[in-house]
């Protein structure tokens, strides 16, 4: 079985694709179960709403999408930083464009359920459970609520939080804490803690932003208990042959050409879970490739469309995407192929997607987490 993947498309107007790029695209993907990639726009609904950000609102027509279906894609990952850019309406105009194009939605739904549950796909021999998240950071209001009566269910997206806190030494906590005493914050927050309207916390916050004291200053970063737990029991309902998680994240880290550490450390605790392979988008550049255990972390897909407000203001490596080919057998994954993509460029005379040569590794091939550069 052969399973395809790409990044993000950004899309905000009808997508252009070199003839000679949409066949080799076409013909790399031909064999494929399944092709999975993150939509990193909203649908616009049949009729008037509203936008809920004020700057970077992305959105397009549900006939910009048929697209993606002609280049070979089967299943789009929601659950991103611009699904809710048109609110509810806009995730269930979204769902209805996919569905409207032949593409399935993962990690979006009507309601909590539907879009924490997989999208499964059965072959004669195998089935596949594909699982879209978000690891933020979002406000609560983007992801899908269920309904509790009298209210009705939230549509939006499923989550897979990522709880940012610092670490301070000694030295900066002692800082933090009095400034904290002498602006009144401590005890503004205590206040607020005591009627039950901010949790009681073991850490300390300075001005919303929690922290705990350790040997060394550094930013930490942890997985929401309540979404793993989730995904957990989610995982132990659906028996399937091979688990694959498209995970979208917009924390970056500071180096933007590299993955962050904390996603790489995520991966390996997902494959342990029992997911065979992830895959992250969110940060507009490739990067590398991964093996654990029998698992496969694609730890920065890249774009495959990029239809930035921005264009001027980025470097040449997030116009340069990777599409990748995944053989599978008996729970084993093979090997992998790779095709480099061209995504754009600084103006948007040059949009147009155009792609390079295929390269073939074998899974042995790949550098192992542990031998990360990290």
């Amino acid at each position: 079985m052969n399973l395809g993947f790409v990044g993000q498309a950004l899309i905000t107007e009808q997508v252009t694709v070199d003839e000679v790029a949409l066949a080799r695209i076409q013909d790399f993907f031909a064999d494929c179960t399944a092709v999975i990639g993150h939509l990193e726009t909203s649908i616009l609904p049949d009729g008037p709403t509203y936008p809920m950000k004020d700057r970077t609102c992305h959105y397009a027509q549900s006939s910009d999408l048929a697209a993606l279906k002609t280049l070979g894609l089967s299943h789009l990952n929601l659950a991103g930083n611009h699904a809710f850019d048109l609110g509810p309406d806009g995730i269930e105009a979204t769902l209805k464009g996919l569905a409207g194009n032949g593409l399935v939605g993962i990690g979006g739904g009507v309601d909590r359920d539907s879009a924490c549950s997989p999208a499964i796909v059965n072959t004669s021999t195998h089935c596949l459970a594909l699982w879209g998240r978000d690891a933020g950071p979002q406000p609560d209001v983007v992801y899908a609520s269920d309904a509790l009566s009298p209210l009705k269910a939230r549509p939006g997206i499923a989550g897979l939080r990522i709880d940012r806190h610092l670490q301070v030494d000694t030295t900066g906590a002692k800082e933090l804490n009095r400034i904290s005493q002498e602006t009144g914050y401590s005890q503004w927050a205590k206040l607020r803690a005591d009627i039950g309207y901010d949790p009681n916390s073991s850490n300390q916050r300075f001005y919303g932003i929690p922290f705990s004291l350790g040997e060394k200053c550094q930013d930490n970063y942890d997985v929401n208990a309540a979404d793993w737990s989730e995904l957990e029991h989610h995982l132990r309902d659906h028996d399937a042959h091979y688990h694959v998680i498209h995970l979208h994240q917009h924390h970056w880290g500071e180096d933007w050409q590299t993955s962050p550490q904390w996603i790489l450390d995520l991966g390996k605790s997902l494959i342990d879970m029992g997911i065979s392979i992830v895959a992250v988008t969110g940060n507009p550049r490739v990067h590398p490739i991964y093996r654990y255990r029998r698992g496969l972390i694609l730890s920065g897909l890249g774009g495959l469309i990029f239809h930035t407000q921005r264009e001027a203001t980025y470097d040449e490596s997030v116009w340069c995407g990777q599409l990748v080919c995944i053989t599978l057998s008996e729970k084993l994954i093979q090997n992998i192929r790779l095709l480099p993509i061209q995504v754009g460029g600084t103006s948007r005379s040059q949009r147009r997607l155009s792609a390079g040569e295929v390269q073939t590794l074998p899974f042995e091939a790949l550098s192992t987490i542990d031998e990360c550069r990290n």
